[in-house]
């Protein structure tokens, strides 16, 4: 199976959470493939460099050498398209990085491993798995 890392995962990782640790693990240990939608990349990497976090940063992106980041390509622009009129004609709007995430994963059929049900089980089909 597939998984992508949502951006509170993976700020969980970086703060050595033993619980999504050892659930990461579990998965790794089953053979399964991960990705971290570019969006979520950016979101971390901008939160690490604004705060000056070095060490954190080293670590992570020597963790993404290790599990890839998946692209946002003009497929998923169109999908993301698609769920942000969903949402909006629904009345059930969330944040577009959300949407973006959200989209890369549905796109690619991976679970989407998450803190933040709330926001992206409002997307039509997405598969979550919440850690907390």
């Amino acid at each position: 199976m597939t998984y992508f890392l949502d951006t509170n995962i993976i700020s969980y990782l970086l703060k050595g959470n033993a619980t999504v640790l050892k659930k990461l693990e579990e998965l790794v240990e089953e053979d399964n493939q991960f990705g971290i939608p570019s969006v979520a990349y950016y979101e971390i990497k901008r939160g690490l460099l604004a705060s000056g976090a070095t060490t954190k940063l080293t670590r992570f992106l020597n963790f993404v050498k290790q599990i890839g980041i998946v692209e946002l390509k003009s497929s998923t622009l169109d999908l993301a398209s698609q769920i942000y009129a969903d949402l909006k004609n629904s009345g059930d709007m969330i944040e577009d990085d959300d949407i973006f995430i959200g989209a890369t994963a549905l796109e690619s059929e991976a679970v989407l491993i998450t803190n933040n049900e709330q926001h992206l089980g409002r997307i039509k089909d997405l598969k979550i798995e919440v850690w907390n």
